[in-house]
């Protein structure tokens, strides 16, 4: 167990959260360049909002564009060469952080309601969660204190409310589980024999799994209490995986509004018989198609004799008396 007090220590966790910081930034600028034809397909007319589903998009964009200067500005922290504002400049890296995870919430509350059919009690749920949410988050934008450090050239960012920052951590941690749960509950209801892989990545589920386990370890961070570094040094990481996972139910997955039904995958369909089934993740299955064939008996005695048949059948006439004494006659000659 290493010495969390011991000057070394400290040293390494700074150098360790720097660059933890970085690689989420790089990371995150990979993720929007990797879905950027979703804002190319609006602007270029190919795809067009309906009203029943624009509320996502837009929150979607704002938990997108929001986090990218809020980490940036959290990379300049690191390289400040004279005394600045910090404390403005940690409230302003706050403000935009929490409001990218606000924003994320509610992209993933929407696609849970949107699943559901719109249903009175899971709406009211869902968004009841959600606002609870909100609250500790626009809380949480303004627990955090910073000072210029002339040692390290740098501004140093400590936390006076480390419990009410872990109480936002564990709230969001209960609510991401939450959406889960009515996440995948609500594909099961639909009962349509899906495959495990179509149910992780083509349903999504997958990000609400990534939403939810990336809060994890910034909640227990925040329970452990090691040092002010390591209190902060998962808040980045889960707010861009966050981030990530609910804007990819937008840009990547269909709307589960549509009239049809865009959980009926290829598995459902009919295939060749030498195909084999794949494994299913319910143990319902859809009802398959059957064919009925009918068939008519047919035999020969069902049909009359045709003409040329009733004649071929009639034995000729046998040879009268007279006939018969002129061929014998003939034959003598």
């Amino acid at each position: 167990m290493p010495d969390w007090s011991d000057p070394k220590e400290l040293q390494h966790e700074s150098v360790a959260y720097t660059n933890v910081i970085f690689a989420c930034f790089g990371l995150y600028i990979w993720e929007v360049f990797q879905t950027f034809d979703f804002e190319l397909s609006l602007l270029r007319g190919r795809r067009k909002f309906r009203l029943e589903w624009v509320f996502p998009p837009v929150f979607m964009f704002v938990c997108r564009y929001s986090l990218v200067p809020s980490v940036a500005a959290l990379m300049a922290s690191f390289t400040v060469k004279s005394p600045i504002n910090c404390q403005g400049l940690y409230t302003f890296i706050s403000v935009t952080g929490n409001l990218s995870i606000i924003c994320a919430s509610a992209t993933l509350a929407f696609r849970v309601i949107a699943l559901w059919r719109r249903q009175l009690v899971v709406s009211l749920l869902v968004g009841a969660l959600c606002l609870g949410d909100w609250a500790l988050l626009v809380r949480g934008m303004f627990v955090m204190s910073a000072t210029y450090d002339p040692t390290a050239l740098a501004c140093s960012a400590t936390t006076n409310h480390l419990r009410w920052l872990g109480a936002t951590f564990w709230t969001t941690l209960a609510y991401n589980f939450v959406l889960l749960v009515f996440y995948v509950v609500g594909l099961m209801r639909r009962d349509h024999g899906a495959t495990l892989w179509e149910l992780l990545v083509e349903d999504g589920v997958i990000c609400y799994l990534v939403a939810f386990s990336a809060n994890a370890p910034a909640a227990v961070m925040t329970v452990l209490n090691l040092t002010p570094i390591m209190d902060l040094i998962c808040i980045v990481p889960a707010a861009v995986l966050t981030a990530m996972a609910a804007c990819r139910t937008v840009t990547t997955l269909r709307p589960v509004d549509d009239n049809d039904d865009p959980y009926v995958h290829s598995a459902t369909q009919l295939s060749p018989a030498t195909t084999r089934p794949p494994l299913r993740f319910s143990s319902r299955y859809p009802p398959r198609p059957e064919v009925h064939v009918t068939t008519d008996h047919i035999v020969m005695q069902d049909f009359e004799p045709s003409p040329s048949t009733a004649k071929s059948d009639l034995k000729a006439p046998s040879l009268t008396h007279d006939e018969s004494a002129e061929q014998k006659a003939f034959h003598a000659v």
